[in-house]
């Protein structure tokens, strides 16, 4: 300790040229005894302070910011409040749009009257990202009070064995050998074909023998809106004809799809009530694949979450186009939200990630035409560098990029990471009191992730409550 003490001591502040831009530096003096530092440069207590969020997406907020005490009168004209939305113009961080497109989310709140008036009966969101989003963080939330605003209830999209574990909506078993695989991550090499559907991700169906068939088996909460649902759409691939399909809804035999076509094909279930106990038992001949199983209301609004730990957003384009378009048809989202760029920080060129962003966002536009986007930019991420956490110097850079590749793509773009407080903001989440980002000073607490899940929701709001008083002016 004492050399130490003196080399920091006598060492140069700027370190000693070694040759070309290259440095040797060592800790100064004050970086021996300096503890990490906190960085708490944004006020959480501010951001908490117009939040009532809890751990819980599901938790009902005191006060709605923009509806009326008994909720929104779409069979007539919407009812806001407009002072209340006047009151977060300079509180909410807006959606940027592309240049003339300040109307780009309009076809969805349109949708979203139509179905809040039962003019028809759906409206979905897809919310495509990465680890930050996965067990449903961030989509919860907005789901929850989007379906509170117009109706309708279920988690949407979930993989047959899930990708990752502890959904509060159900509890899963299944009965069989039944494997997942992946597109994004680490890809099994004995899958030769690229056919994952929209979730980049599938489960094999396992050949029935002699005995009980492959079953899978499900047991929803439905105390809690997203574990209720009287609608189940399974989205498979039989590799042969003449497969049959069994559900058993609350030990009771409900129905039997025979003859099930060989390739790509969707089974649906209704039932009058909700599911408590639902098993499906899938005797295909030959086996199958599982691209995804949704659980929702026969009406209302659905919103899939679809997480790719460690994904940069870059698979769609790579994957299966036919069999991508067919799954997208039959979903027929009305907005897609991409939330991607984290897991680029470190690793990729900026200007690399904008030209291969925007080859995916051009692959959206071509299978779900006219349909909107918004990206979601990265959170803010912290290194640590002589003691103290400071945002990532690749982050701004990567950032700027999505949001390019975004706008110069006639698409909508929110920056999460403007949204925290910016530069050195998530210390300020991870010291929190309670905690509202984890130690790896990346990913968001249960609790954090629905405060930024509300940011945007607000934002959203915003936007659907300038289309409101444009809709109830004319």
């Amino acid at each position: 300790m004492l050399l130490l003490f003196v080399m920091a001591l006598l060492f140069p502040e700027n370190g000693i040229g070694i040759g070309g831009d290259t440095r040797l530096t060592f800790l100064r003096l004050p970086d021996l005894y300096r503890a990490d530092t906190l960085s708490m440069e944004v006020d959480v207590e501010q951001l908490l302070s117009r939040s009532m969020v809890t751990e819980d997406p599901e938790t009902d907020p005191s006060m709605n910011l923009f509806l009326p005490a008994d909720g929104i009168h779409l069979n007539t004209k919407p009812v806001f409040v407009p002072a209340n939305a006047d009151s977060l113009q300079n509180s909410v961080s807006r959606i940027q749009f592309a240049q003339g497109r300040s109307h780009l989310l309009d076809p969805f709140f349109q949708s979203l009257e139509d179905v809040g008036s039962g003019r028809t009966h759906h409206s979905r969101i897809l919310h495509f990202g990465d680890s930050q989003i996965e067990n449903d963080r961030i989509t919860s939330l907005i789901r929850y009070r989007l379906q509170k605003l117009v109706g309708g209830s279920g988690t949407g999209l979930v993989q047959a064995i899930p990708l990752y574990s502890g959904s509060m909506a159900y509890r899963q078993a299944q009965q069989g050998e039944w494997l997942r695989y992946t597109f994004f991550g680490k890809r099994d090499t004995t899958i030769t074909h690229d056919s994952y559907g929209i979730m980049a991700a599938f489960t094999s169906v396992p050949q029935a023998s002699e005995g009980d068939p492959p079953m899978l088996n499900y047991r929803f909460n439905t105390s809690r809106r997203s574990g209720q649902c009287n609608y189940v759409r399974v989205f498979l691939h039989s590799y042969a004809e003449g497969g049959t399909i069994v559900f058993q809804v609350n030990d009771t035999i409900t129905d039997t799809i025979p003859s099930i076509s060989g390739g790509f094909s969707e089974v649906n279930l209704r039932h009058p009530t909700h599911v408590k106990d639902l098993k499906i038992y899938l005797d295909l001949p030959e086996g199958g694949r599982i691209y995804g199983i949704s659980f929702e209301s026969v009406q209302g609004l659905h919103m899939d979450n679809i997480a790719m730990r460690g994904s940069s957003g870059l698979v769609f384009s790579r994957m299966n186009r036919e069999q991508q378009q067919e799954m997208m048809d039959r979903l027929a989202p009305e907005m897609i939200l991409l939330q991607y760029g984290g897991n680029v920080v470190p690793y990729m060129n900026p200007g690399y990630y904008e030209r291969v962003f925007k080859r995916e966002l051009q692959f959206f536009k071509e299978i779900c035409p006219g349909i909107p986007i918004v990206v979601i930019g990265p959170a803010d991420m912290s290194i640590r560098e002589k003691g103290m956490f400071k945002t990532y110097p690749e982050l701004e850079p990567i950032r700027d990029a999505l949001k390019r590749a975004t706008l110069e793509s006639g698409f909508a773009f929110w920056d999460l990471y403007e949204a925290m407080g910016g530069t050195n903001s998530m210390p300020s989440f991870v010291h929190a009191d309670p905690p509202l980002a984890s130690k790896d000073y990346i990913h968001f607490t249960p609790k954090g992730a629905n405060l930024v899940a509300e940011m945007f929701y607000n934002a959203l709001m915003l936007e659907y409550s300038q289309f409101t008083t444009q809709y109830s002016n004319n």
